[in-house]
């Protein structure tokens, strides 16, 4: 599949992926064509390593097809097999540690972001600009449903920003710029307390079926600009 078929003109694109399945049903609700090879050597040594640390078996299987599905997408995106896909980490903004944000090695204008909750999984693309995605279930019952929607919404932002829980998500204040759309809220003529360069990212809520809430935010995000994706089985 080529970059074109899979990343349209939205310039933000997003798949729900169902992560209680197999390997191969994951690529059938992406609708991708199933590369050759067994889905564990897709992965590389460190995603190997991280999900063998993973106690609980569910919580493993989980993480693994999320990992699978995201080279997946990112594997078709570059027209690549999903093992020759090299993730490496981002300095961290705050430290300069490397422990940031994973991205693309070689310096690919590809940018990504994954979230998990539950049984499920969110991915965003997005060529040449910032993106970052939040996902969370409600039935869950992690927080209450008042605030769920600011978390993933504030999630997001930091994502999106590589700043993360660098950054305490309780300081960032959210305003409404249109129906769905959000941006930091600038108190007079102060700026933002990330000092970050470049444009400040915008929040778009993402619709998904119920109870999952999830955003996505990114440089002159708006809902506009953003494809979701739900698996092929569900929209059947």
């Amino acid at each position: 599949m080529t970059t074109t078929a899979l990343l349209p003109s939205a310039p933000v694109s997003t798949w729900l992926v169902p992560l209680d399945d197999t390997a191969d049903g994951v690529v059938a609700s992406l609708g991708l064509a199933r590369p050759p090879g067994d889905a564990a050597s897709w992965l590389d040594a460190d995603e190997r390593a991280r999900a063998a640390r993973l106690h609980d078996a569910t919580d493993r299987h989980r993480w693994l097809v999320s990992h699978v599905a995201l080279r997946l997408l990112l594997g078709a995106s570059l027209e690549v097999h999903p093992s020759a896909v090299e993730l490496v980490r981002e300095a961290c903004p705050r430290c300069g540690g490397p422990h940031g944000r994973p991205a693309l090695a070689s310096g690919r204008p590809l940018r990504f972001s994954l979230s998990r909750s539950e049984g499920h999984a969110l991915i965003a693309l997005r060529r040449g600009l910032d993106v970052g995605v939040d996902l969370e279930a409600a039935s869950a019952g992690i927080r209450p449903s008042g605030d769920l929607a600011r978390w993933v919404r504030t999630e997001a932002l930091l994502k999106s920003t590589g700043e993360g829980l660098t950054r305490d998500p309780d300081a960032v204040t959210l305003r409404p710029t249109a129906p769905g759309v959000w941006s930091e809220q600038v108190e007079g003529d102060a700026a933002p307390e990330s000092d970050l360069p470049g444009p400040a990212p915008t929040v778009a809520d993402l619709a998904l079926p119920s109870p999952l809430v999830a955003a996505v935010a990114g440089p002159g995000l708006d809902r506009a600009r953003v494809r979701v994706h739900l698996p092929a089985t569900a929209a059947a």
